[in-house]
């Protein structure tokens, strides 16, 4: 396949530019689908047990209503479907498998960007091979050293930021676009150095260290690591600048000890979450760099607050029962007795939370109602040694909940 003639290309999308042509964190899921990882702007991936005729057709029907279309050579026959479809400069990929009838159908969607590879620069005299929206191929007679010097050269004058590297592919990131850069010596080319082109849409646009070594970025988890010769401080204040101009603002003033790591915590008025960890290693810095929305940040406190609540079922005594107020909720989950889930309607968890707290301080539990926020709040309660916490959470892609948790008690949900 030969791709149209290069042209200029345009400024790389940021994610928020991404995300209003798609995003696949709200894609419609076809009933009893089971997540494959955490929902994400740019990538999703999920299992579900129906026919794959059924399922493609749902998810190009779903794609073709937000104004996506699709490209011929689609393959619709057989246990491995897939289909391509653009939206203006974006591209993507749909593939649906099904390895054997009585296997559930696997469906993973990738972006690609808004970036044309035949618009990136090569060095002079490479010829194209082929090319396809989501990869482009050429050869040169030049030696692969040296042509891999010259593409990073190209790429780095052309505005992109290295992002990594693999083997003998290096990474390099414009905004949301990330392009993969493969130089080595192509047998089936003649001997030729054959240098391919990949490019993709990330989810989360973090910056990367210019020290880094290593560096790798996952966007199913939205999860940076690296080592680096540099100091941990050094490597702290290079975050505190780059995130400070995103609107992100560390909440001390040092990383946090805890035991052989440092951590330092970075937050958004939405509510989200960045976590970096550093720690020595073989005299080196070792990073890690983890992002959380803030419905992921609710749900880690539910976590917590539910170990709390199991190591509470060891205390000597008597584990009190209180009452819980569930008449607003649409369904109650209780798998432990100390912990339990409400699922409520859009818009009502705040006042839900509001309702079950003001209750248990009427029953005599102490604590103060939870500040207004965006997203996720919670409010600590406590009796004597016995301890409840409610987390109320209305977030902008997932159901709200509103969850009690309690250590040293068992929960008793009443509906009146």
């Amino acid at each position: 396949m030969t791709a149209a003639p290069a042209k200029t290309p345009g400024k790389a999308a940021t994610t928020a530019e991404a995300e209003a042509v798609l995003d696949l964190a709200t894609f419609p899921l076809p009933a009893d689908a089971t997540m494959q990882g955490p929902r994400r702007m740019a990538t999703l991936s999920y299992t579900v047990q129906k026919p794959l005729k059924e399922i493609f057709d749902f998810n190009v029907k779903e794609l073709t209503g937000r104004g996506w279309k699709e490209v011929a050579g689609s393959r619709r026959e057989g246990p491995f479907a897939g289909a391509e479809f653009t939206h203006g400069d974006f591209h993507l990929n749909l593939s649906v498998m099904q390895p054997a009838p009585t296997n559930p159908v696997n469906v993973t969607f990738s972006r690609y960007g808004n970036i044309p590879l035949t618009a990136l620069p090569v060095p002079k005299g490479a010829k194209q091979v082929y090319a396809f929206p989501a990869t482009i191929m050429y050869t040169t007679e030049a030696p692969v050293k040296e042509t891999a010097e010259q593409c990073s050269a190209l790429m780095l004058k052309a505005g992109w930021t290295p992002y990594g590297s693999a083997s003998t592919t290096a990474y390099y990131r414009q905004n949301a676009v990330l392009v993969m850069v493969n130089v080595m010596s192509a047998p089936g080319q003649g001997g030729k150095t054959a240098i391919t082109y990949t490019s993709s849409l990330l989810s989360l646009a973090l910056p990367a260290f210019p020290d880094a070594i290593d560096f790798r970025y996952t966007d199913m988890t939205s999860e940076l690591s690296f080592d680096t010769n540099a100091t941990l401080q050094a490597v702290t204040d290079f975050y505190r600048k780059a995130l400070a101009t995103e609107g992100w603002k560390a909440t001390t003033d040092e990383p946090v000890a805890i035991k052989w790591k440092k951590l330092t915590i970075f937050r958004k008025p939405g509510q989200q979450m960045i976590t970096i960890t550093t720690h020595d290693f073989e005299g080196r810095t070792r990073v890690r760099i983890k992002h959380q929305t803030a419905a992921e940040v609710a749900e880690e406190e539910f976590l917590a607050y539910e170990e709390e609540g199991r190591k509470g079922t060891y205390r000597k005594g008597e584990k009190p029962e209180v009452a819980v107020l569930t008449k607003d909720s649409l369904k109650v989950q209780q798998e432990k007795p100390y912990a339990l889930r409400m699922q409520v309607k859009s818009g009502s968890a705040f006042a839900v939370g509001k309702a079950v707290v003001d209750a248990l301080m009427a029953a005599g539990w102490s604590g103060t109602q939870p500040k207004k926020a965006p997203v996720f709040t919670t409010c600590a309660l406590k009796k004597g040694e016995a301890q409840i916490w409610v987390i109320a959470t209305e977030p902008t892609k997932a159901d709200p909940w509103v969850a009690v948790i309690g250590a040293g008690v068992t929960l008793k949900p009443i509906d009146q």
